[in-house]
């Protein structure tokens, strides 16, 4: 019970590390550019492996993570490498849930147990429209759909097509957050347009619909 009480403070903890480390690097992103491309496939790995860690065991804002992917890598290649992180994330996370049964996984999605029965009768559009609905956590549907009778491949589908627009945001939102000095308005668009999306959901009482209907 302890542990599960330190383990947001623990995350918050660690995401404000990151940013004091961080934060002075991307007032010269060329120069970290310079020092990942020294390290060559291997930066490019150890991007993928963090990602994918994010998908399993939560600890830091993934939007911190894919805004730094867009920094260093582009627009394009930063989105494809946080798109296929967190997809890979995601797919070993569904794995471990499939394979290791109800022991391991069951505790971590206790709260959302009426999401692993509803995901048996419609996988795929639960899945997508999870993946749209921002505070719904990531990992409860990973390890849901790995406890579920969904298949792999319906679970790859509707994760890809609803990763795609929130992880877009989530770079926009994380590579103005990192050069807020830089574009202070685009910042506030970015933050302007997920309170819309996050309200709107509230609104329509979409997590509690998502989860009984």
């Amino acid at each position: 019970m302890q542990i599960k009480k330190l383990a947001p403070l623990a995350a918050i903890l660690l995401s404000l590390m990151l940013v004091i480390l961080l934060y002075p690097k991307f007032r010269d992103p060329a120069a970290f550019r310079v020092f990942l491309a020294n390290l060559g496939w291997q930066g490019i790995f150890l991007d993928l492996i963090i990602l994918a860690l994010q998908m399993i065991i939560p600890t830091v804002p993934f939007a911190l993570l894919a805004g730094a992917n867009v920094l260093l890598y582009g627009w394009s290649l930063g989105f494809v490498l946080s798109l296929s992180g967190s997809m890979l994330g995601s797919s070993t996370a569904f794995w471990l849930a499939r394979l290791l049964g109800q022991g391991w996984p069951r505790p971590k999605v206790q709260r959302f147990e009426r999401l692993v029965q509803k995901l048996d009768e419609r996988s795929f559009l639960l899945v997508l429209t999870g993946r749209l609905i921002p505070i719904i956590p990531a990992t409860a549907i990973n390890y849901a759909a790995g406890l579920s009778k969904m298949s792999f491949i319906s679970f790859f589908a509707a994760s890809l097509l609803g990763k795609i627009p929130i992880i877009a945001w989530e770079a926009w939102l994380g590579h103005d957050f990192w050069r807020a000095a830089h574009h202070p308005l685009r910042l506030f668009l970015a933050l302007g347009l997920g309170a819309i999306v996050l309200g709107s959901a509230l609104y329509f009482n979409l997590p509690r619909r998502f989860l009984r209907d």
